[in-house]
């Protein structure tokens, strides 16, 4: 997040229905041409998102945040994928709790072998709205409402209706915080979400 735009950061992440379609095939699942051309148009956007003949190859940081975003979009997927086949016994809130604390320790653990020398600042406000953001809304109410809407909704309606996810994150990075509008970031946006509604349309069918 510190070194890829906050637009194409939402984008990037939220990548999730490209990666179903190559774990459908890996796992024995049907997936008929249309899935693939979805994928194969949503690979396209990415890369035109990208722009790699302006993209800075030697910039570690700019390149490792890329594969990161893609990495967190393919985890995404698994854990969907995984949602798909698991025998549910509890609601979504009564496994929250339990959600919630594995990740804050796997976390805990990744900041500590990553960033051994990391800290927070505990006296600047800004750090416990961020906390309490991702600490209250964007984690537990956000994971909450997505599954309780994925059970609640026919797959298609949901899956489309997430679609404007990547949308927001555009028009929220351009106001908030000035990001330039430029033709790879808008051909790039439309081509991958273009690709992730054919991708979830195949697969209700």
């Amino acid at each position: 997040m510190q070194s890829v735009p906050p637009g194409r950061s939402g984008v990037l992440a939220y990548t999730t229905m490209l990666w179903m379609v190559p774990l459908s095939l890996m796992i024995g699942e049907p997936v008929g041409w249309r899935g693939v051309a979805g994928a194969l148009l949503g690979l396209l956007g990415i890369v035109v998102l990208i722009d790699p003949l302006r993209f800075d190859w030697s910039d570690r940081a700019v390149v490792e945040g890329h594969a990161w975003l893609l990495l967190a979009g393919f985890s995404w997927a698994l854990a969907v994928l995984h949602a798909r086949r698991h025998r549910w016994r509890m609601q979504p809130l009564d496994v929250l709790p339990w959600q919630m604390l594995v990740a804050t320790i796997l976390l805990w653990i990744l900041a500590l072998v990553f960033e051994p020398r990391g800290y927070l600042d505990v006296s600047q406000p800004n750090l416990w709205i961020a906390l309490f953001y991702i600490g209250v809304f964007a984690g537990p109410t956000g994971t909450w409402a997505a599954v309780s809407v994925a059970r609640a909704l026919p797959p298609v309606t949901g899956s489309l209706g997430m679609l404007g996810t990547p949308l927001l994150g555009v028009a929220s990075s351009v106001v908030l915080v000035g990001e330039a509008v430029t033709w790879p970031l808008v051909l790039g946006t439309m081509l991958v979400i273009a690709g992730i509604a054919i991708v979830i349309v195949e697969r209700a069918k």
